[in-house]
């Protein structure tokens, strides 16, 4: 169980980079100033101009929107999971 744990971990953290990355670089094409130096300050700080661009461009929010949330809630399900699971594992005397 860890280990799908940290499989999970590991795939879900690279493509939320992926999907943080494609929102970033559709605020850079709509002439918004993009730091890439607090990446994930930058991606809370833009969602909101992110799903208006690409409503207003194709009258449905953008798919990086909802991949970056999907793969931020796996994140945070597979660390739950793995401290609960290292928890479980220690004993504590009694």
């Amino acid at each position: 169980m860890l280990i799908i744990s940290l499989i999970v971990l590991g795939l879900s953290s690279l493509l939320n980079l992926y999907f943080s990355i494609q929102i970033l670089r559709r605020m850079i094409e709509a002439d918004i100033k993009v730091s890439f130096f607090e990446l994930r300050w930058q991606v809370h700080k833009h969602l909101k101009n992110y799903c208006a661009i690409t409503k207003a461009e194709s009258g449905r929010i953008g798919w990086a929107f909802y991949g970056y949330w999907v793969t931020l809630a796996l994140v945070l399900g597979a660390v739950v999971t793995i401290l609960a699971r290292l928890g479980a594992d220690t004993v504590i005397p009694r």
